[in-house]
């Protein structure tokens, strides 16, 4: 596919912006009323389109807060499905990352060539985020309808409550924790942490990577899709049903695409079941 690849290594301009987005902070997303519009309208079957999945892997997936909102829009709204909690689940996002995951792992491990002289060019997208381009769009005349004439501000509201996207994060989050990004976390010092577990972002600012790193990532994105695929499976009438590995996967694919902001800031209040009581306790004697 044609087209520019955009550097996040270089400084930023209203043009990168536009191609790759920034990373979300650590705090809600707060949806506006068309993303809400434009993303509930794309969960409804442009995933499995076959030149819209070309698109979607050429742009890497969607920009970091479309990425992450994609997520809360299929998981908030979408209230049945199949297997065991049938609805509030990332069916769509999962489909999605599993072809990602594949895509970019595939490139990282490529040899250098006179062709292809860098293998992690792969971590760039070629072209802009569907969503921002169609929001972005010149606005047609008369009323803006959501898909099916949903009633998209009442939907937006509920979007943006996070419930179900908050109990998926949490109770996942002994597990996904120990493998954010740590230039993501505002918790790691800089410069610290493992650079096996950099988000793509922060992994194509320090290009051109060591051999050895690209081919670990590699590996690691593998084991995520992996995850990934169980977790697909399982939401279908004849998956098997999964554990926490494979449910705190679509938190660990988006993560490493697009950053870690959302979900490190559903986590940062959050206290496991038992370690409240417990500290309270501590130090107490009868």
């Amino acid at each position: 596919m044609a087209g520019n690849r955009i550097d996040p290594g270089i400084p930023a301009t209203p043009e990168r912006d536009r191609l790759t987005g920034v990373l979300v902070p650590v705090r809600p997303l707060d949806l506006s009323v068309e993303e809400v519009r434009q993303l509930w309208s794309f969960i409804h079957g442009d995933i499995m389109d076959g030149s819209m999945r070309r698109l979607l892997r050429a742009s890497l997936g969607l920009c970091p807060r479309h990425s992450w909102a994609y997520a809360v829009v299929e998981i908030e709204l979408w209230q049945a499905g199949a297997g065991v909690r049938g609805g509030h689940q990332p069916f769509d996002v999962t489909v999605l990352y599993e072809d990602l995951l594949d895509h970019v792992a595939d490139g990282l491990d490529r040899r250098s060539s006179l062709l292809l002289r860098r293998p992690d060019d792969v971590l760039l997208p070629v072209g802009p985020c569907r969503i921002c381009e169609d929001m972005a769009s010149p606005a047609l005349p008369g009323l803006r309808m959501g898909y099916a004439n949903s009633n998209t501000e009442a939907l937006t509201v509920e979007a943006n409550g996070l419930a179900h996207t908050k109990a998926w994060c949490r109770e996942t989050l002994p597990l996904w924790r120990s493998r954010t990004c740590p230039d993501c976390d505002p918790g790691t010092p800089e410069g610290a942490g493992d650079p096996v577990l950099l988000c793509r972002f922060h992994l194509a600012a320090r290009r051109p990577l060591p051999e050895r790193l690209r081919h670990a990532v590699a590996s690691r994105l593998r084991a995520i899709r992996k995850r990934v695929r169980h977790l697909t499976e399982s939401m279908t009438d004849y998956g098997a049903p999964v554990g926490a590995e494979e449910n705190a996967s679509w938190i660990e694919a988006i993560g490493s695409f697009a950053g870690w902001g959302l979900p490190l800031y559903l986590a940062a209040d959050y206290t496991e079941p038992g370690t409240e009581e417990d500290s309270q306790g501590a130090g107490q004697r009868d």
